[in-house]
């Protein structure tokens, strides 16, 4: 009885068969490289793409190796090859891919060299140098995140800043992260974030082909993050997957999760360390009491301290020898000035002019007061003043005569 239908296993086979036969191998296919990724396997799976279709190929590992014993690499993102292979259809998914046997560069995508050109253009402005990067802070209080609305990324964040750093005060601003309106979606994000005063601000997406992160390569978005006014850090691909903004941001991490681990310190060991620090600073200070304790000791073993009544009238003793010696210089010290004094005040008396007329000498002046120790300084008729002991004479001279007997 035949049949009028075909079972999925049959029509597996036939359009398994019919492929093969219609793209008899070697079938050169021309196309951009795009989300490439390797698997624990050894397998490279990625897409060729051009701008109007893309299909899945895949090198297997076992012809990794021959590739490269060929001189031939594994291409890049973004590069435009030339993939030598056979068209498979694996019926167990249903699946068409390009296994390739063989692949060369043939140039960039345009899409690639845009970006390229862009990138250059970017650096040679400076955006991307490490001296203009800001540091994160080590305890950051007020920490932003841009990241898509109840999004894996997001909630991934929001749990790992809860367990590690919860003293932060979390602010969230959701955003498309891909997509044609994606760029203008995250700089709005950026302005509301800019009006916050934050520490650090995460933009976190977690990977990604490189079609779905290709709005973190738009100029003017990296622009902002450029001139952020708070460190920022991009968590917005895989460790393949590199966007402009992770050259521009102050710090490029692989993951959300990474993203956290480098905004926030560790709660558990900030107070693990704190603990660590307050059990030194005790034992400092019992340290610093035990010889304080022990000074205390010393000093009240010390004789002041044992008996200071008797070292008191030691001193008071003491004290008093000191005073009544001091008397005794003192008292010395006077009768000697006072000797002094009565040597010099006869000495005076002695030079005294009163006193050489009570041994009945007499001073002569002429009438202006003047002494006269010389006949010569008076003339006859000038007139004279005599002081004795008992009053003064006023003379004229009549004549005079000099000591050697010549009269004038």
């Amino acid at each position: 009885m035949s049949r009028s239908f075909l079972s999925v296993t049959e029509l597996s086979s036939r359009l398994k068969e019919g492929l093969e036969a219609l793209f008899p191998y070697p079938l050169v296919v021309k196309g951009e490289v795009s989300n490439l990724k390797f698997y624990s396997s050894g397998h490279c799976y990625f897409t060729l793409k051009d701008d109007k279709s893309m299909i899945s190929a895949v090198i297997w590992a076992s012809q990794i190796e021959k590739l490269a014993y060929l001189g031939q690499r594994i291409p890049k993102e973004g590069e435009e090859v030339l993939a030598t292979g056979r068209v498979s259809y694996f019926g167990g998914r249903g699946n068409i891919q390009l296994s390739i046997l063989g692949i060369k560069p043939y140039g960039i995508g345009d899409a690639l060299q845009a970006l390229e050109e862009l990138k250059k253009k970017l650096a040679s402005e400076g955006l991307f140098d490490e001296s203009r990067k800001k540091p994160l802070p080590p305890f950051p209080r007020r920490i932003g995140v841009i990241a898509g609305d109840k999004s894996a990324g997001l909630k991934d964040i929001l749990h790992n800043l809860a367990q590690r750093w919860p003293l932060a005060e979390v602010s969230v601003f959701p955003s498309l992260v891909q997509g044609k309106e994606a760029p203008r979606d995250l700089i709005r994000a950026l302005s509301l974030a800019k009006e916050k005063a934050l520490d650090v601000l995460i933009i976190g997406r977690g990977g990604g082909s490189s079609e779905d992160l290709w709005a973190f390569n738009d100029e003017s978005l990296v622009r902002e993050v450029a001139k952020f006014p708070c460190p920022v850090i991009s968590a917005v691909g895989h460790e393949i997957d590199t966007t402009l903004v992770d050259y521009v941001a102050d710090k490029r991490v692989s993951t959300p999760t990474a993203a956290v681990i480098a905004a926030t310190p560790d709660s558990q060991e900030v107070l693990a360390t704190l603990d660590l620090q307050g059990e030194r600073i005790v034992r400092a200070v019992l340290a610093r009491l035990s010889a304080l304790r022990q000074k205390v000791e010393l000093l009240r073993s010390k004789s002041i301290f044992q008996d200071p009544q008797n070292i008191l009238e030691m001193r008071k003793a003491k004290l008093e020898n000191l005073k009544i010696s001091i008397l005794a210089n003192v008292q010395r010290r006077i009768e000697e000035i006072k000797g002094s004094v009565s040597f010099l005040k006869a000495k005076i008396s002695c030079l005294n002019p009163d006193a050489i007329l009570d041994r009945g000498f007499s001073i002569t002046t002429d009438e202006n007061g003047v002494p006269i120790t010389n006949v010569d300084q008076l003339e006859v008729g000038n007139r004279i003043k005599t002081k004795l002991k008992s009053g003064i004479l006023i003379s004229e001279i009549r004549g005079k005569e000099k000591t050697h007997g010549k009269n004038e």
